[in-house]
């Protein structure tokens, strides 16, 4: 049952956490990125996908079994979305379906911004999961991998310059990201300037396209 959870996130997220509608039918291009080894992960789904039932809560905890010496960082529009987040995660830590497989997590550290798994074997500074959101600095931390959920909303992507400042955090992210980390963007579009537009015309360049093409298939 261990192996299988950590091979599997579809195995995980089903029998261990209870996503019971997750389905490979509908989830499976999801599943598939968040396993992949690329380390620039673009997740871009409508509201109500679970893409965030996945990607910030199932994906984070899978890694950290898998190597519990991570520092993940789960960062979000609103500081208060990414507690939410990480409130989940520690109620799935304590149950005892997890703790049966994979021994005991919590330990002191273990509170609304962060928190740190027995498990881990390196007394790195950062907590195993911190979280953050738009406007948090996180001075002088480093990360091995960083999950971005929702950055842009119709309140911050309504304006050139509200767009901008998400662009910005996200640039200033990539700063505390170690240099083979990993960066998970999910999310759903607002507006041509939301950070999902930046980042698609960015490759568009980096690719040699027109940066108002965009070549869609229905594979990829």
């Amino acid at each position: 049952m261990k192996e299988a959870a950590k091979k599997s996130l579809y195995v995980f997220a089903t029998c261990f956490l209870g996503y019971k509608d997750v389905t490979p039918y509908t989830h499976k291009h999801i599943i598939t990125a968040l396993e992949s080894p690329v380390t620039r992960k673009l997740i871009c789904v409508p509201r109500g996908s679970l893409k965030s039932s996945l990607g910030c809560v199932a994906y984070p905890i899978w890694c950290l079994l898998n190597d519990p010496n991570e520092r993940i960082l789960i960062d979000s529009q609103l500081y208060t979305n990414s507690t939410t987040f990480l409130r989940e995660i520690r109620a799935h830590l304590q149950n005892p379906t997890l703790t049966a497989v994979f021994g005991e997590f919590k330990t002191k550290v273990w509170n609304e911004s962060e928190i740190i798994i027995q498990q881990r074997t390196h007394p790195y500074k950062e907590a195993s999961i911190t979280v953050g959101g738009v406007g948090t600095t996180k001075v002088g931390m480093h990360f091995s991998r960083i999950v971005g959920d929702d950055y842009n909303s119709p309140d911050n992507s309504n304006t050139p310059e509200k767009a901008q400042k998400v662009v910005d955090h996200y640039k200033y992210n990539l700063s505390i990201l170690e240099p083979e980390g990993t960066y998970v963007i999910i999310g759903t579009r607002y507006s041509e300037n939301d950070l999902i537009g930046y980042i698609l015309r960015e490759q568009l360049k980096v690719a040699g396209f027109p940066e108002t093409k965009l070549y869609i298939t229905e594979d990829n």
